[in-house]
């Protein structure tokens, strides 16, 4: 089971962090995030000496991002809102070198790894379409059968979104429709023999989704942790400070 945590904040330190703490993963995050380029590579590289794998989770929309992620020295790509099977297709030819794919050669990752770099990137790298649209989970077989593609990474709240239900987990976890899309999910991935992979929210989350055969899991992000663990401290200093005034 691998663990993974989300990265927001736009600093290398904080990669580095993460990988001492001991994340299996850091899904740097060019999409919602405010990380740019040189900011994404310096961070792959500050997280990659404490054994943490640095992924990136690109733009929507964009398949050339995904050969740029790779070239930068990213372990794995997340690419969001892959929808359809032409979608799919699209990504991961950009991500597998010849024969899988059409991965141009180029980057400066082979000095990181030596020349072998680019015999062995297609097995040692991954790539992880998100479902996280009805859309995809109509097509979830034919998406998960395609080479290059080395699993799914769901997103439950836009799934729940995209099902006209509400963005709300007590809401939306127990519907059937919602628990008939993950589970397709599930099996399909499963069955390709590809990686079953989504985030969460709670340790009752994380518990409940390993159960449902999830792989890899992320929990919530670098800001979560900051905001939720600093607002525990600070109602905590607050609360005694009034109670011994």
């Amino acid at each position: 089971m691998d663990v993974g945590i989300w990265q927001t904040i736009p600093q290398p330190a904080i990669s580095r962090y993460l990988g001492l703490m001991g994340w299996d993963w850091i899904v740097l995050d060019l999409q919602h995030g405010s990380m740019t380029w040189e900011t994404a590579y310096e961070s792959i590289h500050a997280a990659r000496p404490t054994g943490a794998r640095p992924l990136v989770r690109i733009a929507v929309g964009n398949p050339g991002e995904v050969e740029k992620a790779l070239d930068l020295g990213a372990g794995g790509v997340v690419v969001p809102m892959v929808n359809s099977l032409a979608a799919a297709q699209a990504v991961a030819r950009a991500a597998k070198y010849p024969p899988t794919g059409v991965r141009s050669l180029g980057g400066d990752h082979y000095l990181h790894c030596g020349d072998h770099y680019f015999e062995k990137a297609n097995d040692e790298t991954l790539l992880l379409v998100q479902m996280e649209h009805i859309d995809a989970v109509e097509q979830a077989e034919e998406i998960m059968a395609l080479p290059g593609v080395d699993g799914c990474f769901v997103g439950p709240v836009d799934l729940a979104l995209s099902l006209g239900l509400s963005r709300h987990r007590s809401s939306y976890e127990q519907h059937p429709a919602y628990q008939a899309a993950m589970e397709r999910i599930v099996t399909t991935t499963l069955a390709a023999g590809k990686k079953t992979c989504c985030n969460t929210y709670s340790p009752e989350d994380f518990a409940a989704k390993k159960a449902a055969g999830f792989e890899a899991l992320t929990f919530k992000s670098d800001l979560d942790l900051l905001m939720d663990r600093g607002t525990q401290l600070l109602d905590c200093l607050k609360g005694n400070n009034r109670d011994s005034a």
